[in-house]
């Protein structure tokens, strides 16, 4: 009888664990991604490997989604916010927005971050430009 008692206990912690773990990417939470590897494509070339300096990327970015606001982080300096936009799909949540003044260095955005494991993939395009960047997100 103990054994089945623990069995339960055990189930049941199991259960509530995983789903305290993808709620953590549902959106409800504040989220930290990190940018592993970068992918530039250029109009007049094709696709390399880059590094994130090298193409101005951050190091980080920080997504707020009580305020719909994403936060650039490179070197533990914050940049400006800028607006997001969020979609909710069943096994993924989509965040979209512009990055820029428009004057020549404007970047549209999406990232896609599986809600289960928190795993990234973003796409941004620029002037004559475009950027696929591999990474994680974990909860603030």
């Amino acid at each position: 009888m103990k054994n089945r008692k623990r069995t339960a206990w055990v189930l049941a912690a199991g259960l509530l664990g995983a789903s305290a773990v993808s709620a953590a990417f549902d959106g409800s939470e504040p989220l930290m991604c990190s940018f592993g590897q970068v992918v530039e494509c250029l109009e007049s070339a094709s696709c390399r490997a880059v590094t994130n300096e090298s193409v101005d990327a951050p190091d980080f970015v920080k997504l707020d989604f009580r305020r719909n606001q994403i936060t650039s982080v490179s070197a533990g300096q914050d940049s400006p916010a800028a607006e997001m936009r969020v979609t909710s799909l069943v096994t993924h949540l989509i965040v979209q927005g512009v990055q820029g003044s428009g004057v020549g260095d404007s970047l549209g955005f999406s990232l896609s971050i599986d809600q289960t494991t928190g795993q990234m993939v973003a796409a941004g395009a620029g002037e004559n430009a475009g950027f696929v960047v591999f990474g994680s997100c974990t909860a603030l």
